[in-house]
C-alpha cells in the first residue's frame, strides 16, 4: 500500500505532464508548428545534455535511456540509422520500449570497461529477441482480434501490428510491476517512457514527440536534482536530516532559539549485546519519534548515535515541555527481540502450540535518551556555542542518572 501511495504521488503526475506536453504538440498553432520545425533538434540537445548530467551522477540507465530517446528524435531523418536498428518486420518504438523495460529491470553498473561490455551483450540480446518476435511470432488469433476491435475499435488495429499489440501490454506491465517492487525516481523516469512511447507510435507526429521527449529530459534533469539533494543532506540510515541539513538550517535561525541535544543512553552496550542490526533499528526508532516533535522543532542525526533538536523562536521552558513529552513516548515504546533460535529458512509450523511457544520467545527492550537544551543569548549568539552549552547540559543529563532532561 505504502508504494502505491508513492507511486501515486510521484510517478502519475510526471506522466500527466508528458501526456499534456504531448498534447500541446499535437494540438499546436501553426506558429508553433513552424518555431518547433525550424529548431529539429532542439529535444536531442537537451537529452544529450541530460545524458551528460546523469552521467555525472551515475546514473548509467538514465544515461543509456537519454541516448536511445535521441536516436529516436534523429533515426527518421537519416533513414539507414532507422533500418539497422529495426531490421525486417519489427517496430522500431517497440525495440525502444523492450529496452527500457529491461534497463528498468537491470541496475546502474556505471561505465567501467567490463560492465559496459555486460550491458551492451545484454541490451543486444534483449535487441535480438524482440526482432525474432516480430518475424516469427504468429498472427494474433481472430478471437482476439475481435476482442481488441472490441475494446479499442478500428482505431488500435490500424497503426499496430498483431506483434505490438501483445508486446506493449507486456511491456507495461513488466514496467509497471518493476515500480511497484522499487518505486523510485529513477524507475518513475524510465516507466515514463515506456507507457509514451506506444502513444508515440500511435499517433506519429513529429514534433509533438520532440515536445513530449523535451519535457521527459527537463522532468529527468529536475529527479537528478532532487535525488542528489536527499543524498547530500537525508540521513540514509534514519531518513530524517543530515549533519550537514543542519549546518545549513542554522544560516536562517534568527536571533531567538533553543538547541537540544539527544544522546541515546548505554547505545554502545545495547549495540554489543543485540547486534549491530538492532541497532540500527534502535536509532531508526528513535529518529523517527524525534521527527515527531512538535512546535515546530526539527529533528537531525548529528552522527552516531546523537541527535540535535531545533526550536526558532521557543523558549526553554517550551522547548523543556515539548521535549519531556518526547522523552516519555520514547520511554514509553517496548521493542520486540526475536529470539536467536527461531527458524530462518523453511516454513514454520503454524499450529497454535508453535506460535505459543514463538510468542513466549519473544522479548522487548526499552529505549531511554537523555536530553540538554541550551538557549541562544546575548553572551552566547554564536551557533557552535549554544550547541557546546546544550552538550553540558546533555552531560548533566547522564550524570543524573540518564532518562532525563536538563536546561543549561
Amino acid at each position: 500500500m505504502e508504494n502505491l501511495q508513492v507511486i501515486a504521488a510521484r510517478y502519475l503526475p510526471a506522466q500527466i505532464l508528458l501526456f499534456i506536453a504531448l498534447s500541446l504538440g499535437l494540438t499546436s498553432t501553426p506558429t508553433l508548428q513552424a518555431w518547433l520545425t525550424s529548431i529539429p533538434y532542439f529535444s536531442a540537445g537537451a537529452l544529450l545534455i541530460n545524458a551528460v548530467i546523469a552521467l555525472r551522477f551515475g546514473r548509467s540507465r538514465l544515461v543509456i535511456a537519454s541516448l536511445l530517446m535521441t536516436i529516436i528524435v534523429i533515426a527518421p531523418e537519416y533513414h539507414p540509422i532507422y533500418a539497422l536498428i529495426s531490421p525486417g518486420k519489427s517496430s522500431f518504438t517497440a525495440l525502444m520500449a523492450a529496452l527500457l523495460v529491461w534497463l528498468l529491470w537491470d541496475q546502474d553498473r556505471g561505465f567501467a570497461p567490463y560492465n559496459l561490455l555486460l550491458t551492451l551483450l545484454q541490451l543486444a540480446a534483449v535487441w535480438i529477441g524482440t526482432v525474432a518476435a516480430f518475424e516469427f511470432t504468429p498472427p494474433l488469433p481472430d478471437t482476439a482480434m475481435n476482442w481488441v476491435q472490441k475494446v479499442g475499435g478500428n482505431s488500435l488495429l490500424v497503426p499496430f501490428t498483431d506483434t505490438e499489440l501483445w508486446l506493449y501490454p507486456l511491456l507495461l506491465s513488466a514496467g509497471l510491476l518493476r515500480v511497484t517492487l522499487r518505486p523510485d525516481n529513477n524507475h518513475f523516469m524510465l516507466l515514463c517512457l515506456v507507457v509514451l512511447l506506444p502513444t508515440l507510435d500511435y499517433f506519429h507526429q513529429p514534433v509533438a514527440s520532440q515536445l513530449a521527449l523535451f519535457c521527459w529530459a527537463i522532468m529527468t534533469f529536475a529527479t537528478l536534482i532532487t535525488d542528489s539533494h536527499k543524498m547530500a543532506f537525508r540521513d540514509e540510515l534514519t531518513g530524517i536530516a543530515s549533519r550537514r541539513a543542519l549546518m545549513q538550517y542554522v544560516q536562517t535561525l534568527g536571533q531567538r532559539y533553543c538547541v537540544v541535544m539527544a544522546d541515546i543512553d548505554h547505545f554502545k552496550s545495547f549495540n554489543d549485546t543485540h547486534g549491530h542490526d538492532l541497532g540500527d533499528q534502535v536509532l531508526r526508532l528513535v529518529a523517527s519519534r524525534l521527527n515527531q516533535v512538535g512546535g515546530g522543532g526539527k529533528a537531525f542525526r548529528y552522527g552516531g548515535e546523537e541527535f540535535t533538536l531545533i526550536f526558532a523562536r521557543k523558549s526553554p521552558q517550551q522547548v523543556e515541555t515539548l521535549v519531556e513529552a518526547l522523552r516519555k513516548n520514547i520511554e514509553e515504546y517496548q521493542m520486540v527481540v526475536r529470539s536467536q533460535n527461531r527458524q530462518t529458512k523453511g516454513k514454520m509450523n503454524r499450529t497454535a502450540k508453535a506460535r505459543k511457544q514463538h510468542n513466549s520467545a519473544k522479548q522487548t527492550v526499552q529505549v531511554t535518551c537523555s536530553f540538554g537544551i541550551a538557549e541562544r543569548s546575548g553572551d552566547q549568539s554564536d551557533f557552535m556555542q549554544v550547541m557546546k552549552q546544550a552538550d553540558v547540559a546533555l552531560y548533566a543529563a547522564k550524570k543524573a542518572g540518564r532518562n532525563c532532561v536538563k536546561v543549561a
